[in-house]
């Protein structure tokens, strides 16, 4: 791989899942990669470790929960805590991208052709994460 290629990952912050992509700078793309179980917030520190340790990404992109009129949301005090806390527990920088909408257009891809929403909480953080780190990949164009 180009040693100027980056691995990034993406999360999309909950209070019970934090899902997260994986995408990197060749192609500009992103996959849905896991949900982590979070627990107010908090997730599985020694789970991320492993992930961090076999992707090892060279920066991370967290969805930044504000309200639609550009307010900070309810959750964001806790978004930010996570976004510092992975920065200093993996030494790796953190993007903030606006994440507006992300939940609609997640589920809007999870139906299924029948038109019936195919839903999990999880699933839905995971897909959200994809989509923030398209959103990210388009902005950097």
């Amino acid at each position: 791989m180009n040693s100027e290629t980056r691995v990034i990952v993406a999360f999309d912050f909950g209070l019970k899942h934090i899902g997260m992509a994986v995408g990197q700078e060749i192609t500009n793309t992103a996959q849905t990669f896991y949900s982590l179980k979070a627990e107010l917030g908090e997730p599985d520190w020694d789970e991320l470790d492993i992930i961090v340790n076999d992707w090892q990404p060279k920066l991370f992109v967290v969805g930044n929960p504000l309200n639609m009129d550009g307010s900070d949301s309810d959750i964001k005090k806790k978004s930010d805590k996570f976004s510092t806390l992975i920065r200093q527990r993996y030494n790796i920088p953190v993007e903030l991208m606006d994440e507006r909408l992300t939940t609609r257009e997640a589920k809007d891809r999870m139906k299924s052709d029948s038109g019936y929403l195919v839903d999990s909480s999880a699933n839905t953080h995971e897909i959200s994460a994809q989509i923030i780190l398209e959103s990210w990949f388009r902005e950097q164009s």
